[in-house]
């Protein structure tokens, strides 16, 4: 299996995340950044505070490399996790 660019990683979670946030509850959503929390509280005990200046640069670009969409896509892949772990009574997954 060829392995995905960074530019197709995060085009694909993009729609992912998009989609998935679109049919989510506001308390799911809730829940899903309350465990990003979570992750981002755990990384800065293990590992040391993560620059919130890197982040924000990035998200203010108007281009990106490869490397910094694999870096975007890495944290859409972590919201598309959190979102699909939170139980959504008032939503619930729909199968297509």
């Amino acid at each position: 299996m060829a392995k995905t660019t960074g530019y197709g990683r995060l085009a694909q979670f993009l729609k992912l995340t998009d989609k998935m946030i679109s049919e989510a509850s506001k308390d799911a959503i809730a829940e899903a950044a309350r465990i990003l929390a979570l992750q981002v509280g755990h990384y800065q005990r293990k590992y040391g505070a993560a620059s919130f200046e890197e982040s924000i640069a990035l998200l203010e670009t108007e281009t990106l490399n490869d490397d910094e969409a694999g870096w975007v896509a890495d944290g859409l892949e972590h919201l598309a996790t959190a979102l699909a772990t939170v139980k959504d009574d008032e939503h619930p997954p729909t199968v297509q």
